[in-house]
This record gives C-alpha cells, structure tokens and sequence, in this order.
C-alpha cells in the first residue's frame, strides 16, 4: 500500500459521493460540483489506463485545487459574511471563482461587493447592484432581493414578497433566505408565523450540516420571544464569533421583546456611538425610535430554550485525551526511526510489535504496545488523521475516560483477535503494528452514539449520520478485500469491540 493507491480510492470515494448527492437531491447548487467532480473521474479513469503510478498524485493535486480549496472556502466566505466582515468575503469569493467557474452562484462575489458598500455608507451603488442581480431570479437574485429590503429596513415588503414569490418549498431550499424571513417576522411582530416556520423549516437546517446557521436561527426567534438568559448562552458559546456590536444588538433586541426597556434603551444608545456599519446604523435607529411590543408566552419557546443548553464543543482544544495520544504515537514513531528505521522489521519487533508466537510465549504487554508503532510515514500519517477526526467527537460525547476505555480496548482486542486467528492458522504470524484497529473502534463508538441519538429524538440528521459510519464502514471493508498488505481481521474486530465498549458504557450511565 502506498499514497497513489490510497489517493486513488480517496479521489474516486470523494467524487463518487458527491455524484450520488447530487443524483439524489437533484439541486441546481450541486450542477457546478457534478461538472468538476465529474471531470475528476474523467482524470482518474484516463489515468489509471495511460499513467497508473501517477495516477494517484495528478488526481489528488485537481481534487485538492478543484474541489477542496472551494469547499473550505465558501464555509469561510459564509462564515465571514455571517460575521458581516464583507469585504473579506468579497476578495476570496472572486478568488474561489478561478478555481470554481462553473457554480450556478457565479455572481456571489458582486452580491458581497454591494452588501459591503451598503456597510460603508455607498447605498446608491449597494442598490444598483442588488437591483441587477435580482434580475438573474435563482439562488442569487432571491438573496439580492432580500438584502435590497435588509438594507432599507423594508421587512414588511420582504416578508410579502416571500409570502407570495417564494413560499415554504423555496425557503427549505435556501438556508440564507429562511434566516432572513424568520427575522423579517420578527421584526414585523408576526412571532406566532415566524415560530411556526422556524418549526417546519428546522428539518432544512438541520440538514443543512451548518451550524452556525442553525444557532443563528435559533438565537434570533429567542430574541424576538424575550428570552434573554437564552440567547446569552448562545452569544458566549457557539455564537461567540459574532461581532461585538451584533452581539450587543441582539442582546438589546431580547431586552425590548422581555420588556426590559430602559435597559435595552441604554445599551443601544451606547451601541449606536460605537457601531460604524451603515445597515446597522439605521437598524440600531429603527429600533430605538419603534420598539418591540413584548412577546407573549408561547409553547414552542421553552423547547428551543432546552436545546441552547450547553453541549458539546467538538473541538481540538477541547480534546485533550486526543491530542496525547497523537503525541504518545509521533514521539513513538521518532524512536522507531532513531532505532534504525520505522519500516526495519527488527526495530519494530523489539519495539513491542505483535507476533501471534511472541504472544503466546507470554509477551502480551505487546498487544497494547504495538498500537502506538507505526511501519513507515505513510501509516502513522492515515492513523492520525483518522484520530484527529474521530477522537474528538466521541471523547466530548463519551467523556474521557470512556474514550480512552474504548480506544485501548479496541486496540487490544484487535490485536487479540489477529493473534488467535494466527493460533488458529487461519492468518499468517505477520508482525503486526498500528493504531488501526483503535481507530475502527471509535467508529464503531459512533455507530453506537448516533444510534442511540437517533432512538431517542427520531433526528434526522442523527440518523443521516448513522448511513455514513455504516458507508464508511462499508468502504472499509472493500478497502481490505482488495489491498492484501491491510489486516480485515484486526479492522472488523476493532469496529465490534468499539461498538460493544461503547455500548456497554452508555448502557451503565441510564
């Protein structure tokens, strides 16, 4: 097994699903990513037949510029958007557009110039634009229509025009107009429409694996309801990377709807010496010159407030346990080249590496030792980047001792389960090293923690998740088959073993 192979099958997975989504939703959005990813199977096929060996490396350098650079772009283009920092996301959409021509939302970066302008004071030229590419209709000229009554404070004509141009099946397919609706109904005071859309429309964000946008949707209807305890939650944790002036403006926006006026008063006053966007300017104007009435108890409120209860934050900082063994496996591998090479046979026996008779003749303290061996860069390399993005996760949700319970317990039932299969004459006594089996078993803690998810909230997205662990599993499994160097053996078993460990931990906490 070397990195052409491996580029090979992670190009043609990565291209193939984005087929099959695309097949499946039939969305005009994926048109542009069908083109590409398309023609990358193009390349990877003529490739296979022309220059097998490099086959591999040309692929995975067009995937890489084609379609990973673009995808990781436009998150950070949305997320700076969201964040109102325009002109960022301007320059790097017209970037994204070189690398990315045939998107259906070609005239993005226009849209981004003309909400910057308006965030300087040029509302004229800001209008000009909207105005043109309004006249485009689709994805981009229903967002120009929106910004055109965001920026002039219209809410009552935009929430007409959606109410009669769009309608509910044109904002479950975009995200970005659904956020503007649901704060035109409030704005407008319509709290009992906008709870019912937010309501019907949370299956799309949901689905839409965003969830900024969805904490964002959240955040805004508790605004509009009063609820400022909750909206605090979210301002300091998952919307934190908000401006300080929005944060400050939905706070007040919360206040005014609790009936807090004075103190909503106030921190707009102090708000408006302090803000120099031109939108919000006149939005912190509107609201101080006509407050909101104050919201009325609702019975959909108080469930949207159980869901902005702390939750897990699946991030590197917070993974503690994680980045450990990351470090336990990189320090290992430096030794192991020290010692005289990572693929040297010798080294990695005396090292610890697992042999079905060295086991057997009483050194089983190899089974855990071996999980932190790697043979070559190649393997360490693949091993950690599974770590870095599993580990996380399942040591948030499980916590970090059950993480680790799963992870050394995966690793040393995998390994057990080769050697008794050795025993057994059914495999050879190969050495065996790597965190491979570890790493399966976390997948299988996740099977078993959407699961559960699913069981217990029926969520769709839980269950979405749920198809993916068993696909990657699947893949996993045909992987094997065709690449002799990989043990099947040690990869099944660690899925069992992750899934039983994790199961039987989840069970002890109901």
């Amino acid at each position: 097994m070397d990195l052409n192979y491996i580029l090979i099958w992670a190009v043609a997975f990565s291209a193939g699903m984005v087929l099959v989504r695309a097949i499946r939703t039939k969305a005009l959005a994926y048109r542009g990513w069908v083109i590409v990813n398309g023609g990358i199977l193009v390349l990877l096929a003529a490739g296979l037949m022309l220059f097998p060996s490099l086959t591999g490396i040309v692929s995975g350098i067009a995937w890489t510029v084609f379609v990973l650079l673009p995808l990781l772009g436009s998150r950070l283009v949305w997320r700076w958007a969201m964040a109102q920092r325009y002109s960022a996301a301007w320059r790097l959409a017209m970037a994204l557009a070189w690398l990315h021509p045939f998107e259906p939302d070609r005239h993005r970066p226009q849209l981004l110039r003309a909400m910057w302008l308006a965030q300087r004071g040029e509302s004229e030229e800001a209008m000009r634009i909207l105005q043109r590419l309004a006249a485009f209709g689709g994805l981009t000229g229903r967002a120009a229509a929106a910004q055109m009554y965001r920026i002039s404070g219209r809410w009552e004509e935009l929430v007409d025009w959606v109410n009669s141009s769009v309608g509910m099946t044109g904002l479950l397919r975009d995200v970005g107009l659904l956020l503007s609706y649901l704060r035109a109904l409030g704005e407008t005071g319509d709290l009992q429409r906008m709870l019912w859309v937010y309501a019907q429309c949370g299956g799309a964000l949901e689905q839409s694996g965003h969830q900024p946008s969805r904490d964002y949707a959240r955040m805004m209807v508790l605004a509009f309801c009063g609820r400022t305890t909750a909206v605090e939650r979210l301002l300091s944790e998952s919307l934190d990377w908000l401006p300080v002036t929005a944060q400050e403006f939905w706070r007040a926006t919360a206040e005014t709807a609790a009936g807090q006026t004075e103190k909503a008063r106030q921190r707009l006053t102090r708000l408006l010496e302090w803000e120099t966007d031109a939108v919000a300017q006149a939005a912190i104007a509107r609201r101080l010159a006509f407050p909101l009435t104050v919201a009325s108890e609702t019975d959909i409120v108080p469930f949207l407030e159980e869901q902005t209860e702390p939750r897990p934050q699946f991030r590197w900082r917070a993974a503690h346990a994680t980045q450990i063994l990351i470090g336990i496996n990189v320090v290992m591998f430096l030794l192991e080249t020290l010692a005289g090479g990572s693929t040297d046979e010798h080294v990695l026996y005396e090292m610890g590496a697992v042999s079905a008779t060295a086991v057997f003749n009483g050194d089983a303290w190899r089974l855990l030792a071996a999980m932190f061996l790697h043979c070559g860069w190649l393997h360490l390399v693949m091993n950690m980047l599974g770590l870095l993005l599993l580990g996380p996760f399942v040591e948030v949700t499980l916590g970090r001792l059950k993480f680790m319970a799963v992870y050394l317990f995966s690793g040393v039932a995998s390994m057990g389960f080769v050697v008794a299969l050795s025993w057994g004459r059914v495999v050879q006594d190969d050495l065996l090293v790597g965190a491979s089996g570890s790493i399966m078993g976390l997948v299988g803690a996740m099977a078993i923690i959407w699961l559960r998810t699913w069981r217990v909230a029926r969520s769709r997205l839980a269950l979405q998740r749920l198809q993916r662990v068993a696909l990657v599993i699947g893949l996993q499994v045909l992987f094997d088959l065709m690449t002799p160097q990989v043990s099947m053996a040690a990869h099944a078993s660690g899925v069992v073993a992750g899934s039983l460990t994790a199961f039987l931990l989840t069970a002890v906490d109901e």
